[in-house]
């Protein structure tokens, strides 16, 4: 009797997971999607459960496997062919359903702005991954709520204008320490015609000691397993994104979960090191760090003492804190620097424009925070590169409830697609040329730069924007500098334009580059 019982029990547990399942990856996403359809909304036909992901990776693939001419910036339709066929069918504003979430996408830069700049917290991110909490934890990127207020408001300090200054010289050592190599290179190579190099492997090592000096207090060899381990993360999470999920997957003990727990582990232990040593450091008294992981744990010491009631920051959230700016903290400048220098290669004209700038400006002397605020060209350059070659491509926002936005009314649920790249290439806002690489239309501001003040957000706006876009900004402008006085570059025929989201949006196959030391 109890075992038919507790036979019988088990079976309506069973019956009442599979309902609330299928509720979940069927019947709202079919509700969702007809009230969207009912406002004349449309998107293509999908499946169940699995929705139109099969097609969109399918036609991801296709798309990867070619390349485009290097003098080309139509990335919108290697970045996005799904968007790119079905917005000719449905318009710009349509929905598609990826597994179980129903997508709307927005290109729109008012709606964008809406949504973004929401200080109530009606537009959250999309619940993050297993393997992307495992890049980032829960730190600045995934967490959200109360936690992530506090967070926002301990690490903002780091952030400060005097802070960024602050890290200039160290930068500036490093990236000469990287030119120096360079110069030694062209030299050993004895070539006419300069030497080779893939820049983007150099600016990655160039940026990573960058973060970990200036954040953490330490060098690169002290971090390069967690660099090196979080790249394979990088790759995980972006084939997790492309994949169907089901539910309690990530906790079985496949050989890929094997393995990314293995990383994670590694990852961990490392960094709960480097906390540990720094802890136990200025528990000896030694000097205080002012970085990121010194303001983390001043907070930290200060919570045990009593001394921070409203502040919250445990040892596992410094790690995770660290695991996100370890990561974030250097590909997205590695990136920016790779496709600026590619276009200016492209485009020698300004390429020489800028260097008589540079030179004007700063000379062969120390650079600093006056003059690198001096160099108009160098701005316009650099916010040109970012609107052709957006770090992030798409930003994800969901609906807490049923809400407003624009004519439309939002069911609870959706997620909303916010095509940034879409908007940064859109003839409308950008004009017939928008495909080109016309820093001039950053000559007045960037406000003005296209039919919308709020066309270009490539770090995002509002409260989430991103913390570390002032330090983006002047570690790539000391990095480009430093090699404006030093080198002149030339397009590589080696080189395969092949942009790719990896994590950032960055080249798939390097960024082969020939550089010359400008007095030859």
């Amino acid at each position: 009797m109890f075992l038919q019982w507790l036979l019988a029990v088990t079976g309506v547990a069973f019956i009442f997971r599979v309902a609330t399942h299928l509720r979940d990856v069927w019947w709202y996403p079919l509700q969702i999607s007809k009230c969207l359809q009912a406002q004349g909304v449309q998107g293509p036909p999908s499946f169940p459960i699995v929705g139109n992901q099969p097609e969109i990776v399918r036609l991801l693939a296709e798309a990867g496997c070619k390349s485009m001419k290097p003098s080309s910036n139509e990335i919108v339709p290697r970045i996005l062919p799904h968007y790119t066929r079905w917005s000719k069918i449905y318009g710009e504003t349509l929905i598609y359903t990826f597994g179980s979430e129903v997508r709307l996408t927005i290109t729109d830069p008012e709606l964008m702005k809406e949504i973004l700049s929401d200080k109530f917290g009606h537009f959250p991110k999309v619940p993050a991954s297993p393997a992307v909490r495992d890049l980032f934890g829960d730190g600045l990127v995934t967490s959200s709520g109360e936690k992530w207020a506090y967070q926002r408001r301990i690490l903002n300090s780091g952030f400060y204008v005097d802070k960024l200054k602050a890290m200039e010289e160290k930068i500036a050592e490093l990236a000469t320490k990287m030119c120096h190599d360079w110069e030694s290179r062209i030299v050993e190579a004895n070539h006419p015609k300069g030497v080779e190099i893939d820049v983007l492997k150099e600016y990655l090592n160039l940026t990573a000691d960058v973060i970990a000096h200036t954040a953490f207090g330490i060098n690169y060899e002290a971090a390069k397993t967690v660099f090196k381990l979080q790249y394979h993360q990088v790759e995980m999470a972006e084939e997790a994104r492309k994949s169907i999920r089901l539910p309690g997957q990530s906790l079985l003990p496949t050989t890929k979960n094997l393995y990314r727990w293995k990383i994670r582990k590694v990852i961990e232990n490392n960094l709960h090191q480097i906390v540990k040593k720094r802890l136990h450091s200025e528990s000896q008294n030694e000097m205080q760090h002012n970085d990121l992981l010194g303001i983390m744990i001043s907070t930290y010491k200060d919570q045990m003492q009593g001394s921070q009631n409203n502040m919250k920051m445990s040892i596992q959230d410094i790690v995770d804190e660290c695991k996100t700016f370890f990561s974030a903290g250097h590909e997205t400048t590695a990136s920016w620097l790779s496709w600026t220098t590619m276009l200016l290669a492209l485009h020698p004209e300004w390429q020489e424009r800028l260097r008589a700038e540079v030179i004007n400006v700063c000379g062969n002397k120390h650079l600093n925070s006056d003059k690198l605020n001096k160099l108009k060209l160098v701005g316009m350059v650099l916010n040109e590169v970012l609107r052709l070659y957006p770090v992030a491509p798409v930003l994800f926002r969901c609906t807490d409830r049923d809400i407003k936005l624009g004519n439309l009314v939002i069911p609870k649920g959706t997620v909303l697609a916010l095509l940034v790249v879409v908007m940064l290439h859109n003839k409308q806002q950008w004009g017939n040329d928008a495909n080109d690489f016309n820093p001039e239309r950053f000559s007045n501001s960037i406000a003005t730069a296209s039919t919308h003040p709020l066309a270009f957000i490539p770090f995002s706006i509002g409260p989430r924007n991103c913390i570390g876009q002032g330090f983006a900004l002047m570690e790539t402008k000391v990095v480009l500098c430093k090699l404006l006085q030093r080198f002149s570059f030339v397009p590589s025929t080696t080189y395969v334009h092949a942009p790719s989201q990896l994590g950032v949006l960055k080249p798939k196959h390097g960024m082969q580059i020939i550089v010359n030391p400008i007095d030859s």
